[in-house]
């Protein structure tokens, strides 16, 4: 025995809550864009509308960025934990050899 113990269902439904938690995430994403295309005209025709107009561009790209790769990070976390539990699943239950 190695000194501790692993209960893959317990692996299981922790994927599933980053599945979820990656799923929210993947909502809001779409929220907060579908937000920036509808707002993007209301920025005013002055001086400080004009030069949030040309900064705007690279802050979406840096939000957008880093919320896929938090997206990303989620859905790897969900896929490991999954591959972890058949893994020890393998181990303890393997498959019946015949003959």
């Amino acid at each position: 025995m190695s000194g501790y113990s692993v209960q893959p269902g317990a692996l299981h439904r922790q994927s599933k809550v980053y599945d979820e938690l990656a799923h929210s995430a993947e909502e809001a994403r779409v929220e907060l864009r579908a937000a920036f295309d509808r707002d993007r005209s209301t920025l005013g025709d002055d001086m400080y509308g004009a030069e949030l107009a040309k900064k705007l561009p690279g802050m979406e790209g840096g939000i957008f960025a880093a919320l896929k790769t938090h997206i990303d990070a989620l859905e790897r976390v969900a896929a490991n934990l999954n591959v972890s539990a058949r893994n020890y699943e393998a181990v303890e239950h393997p498959p019946v050899k015949r003959s």
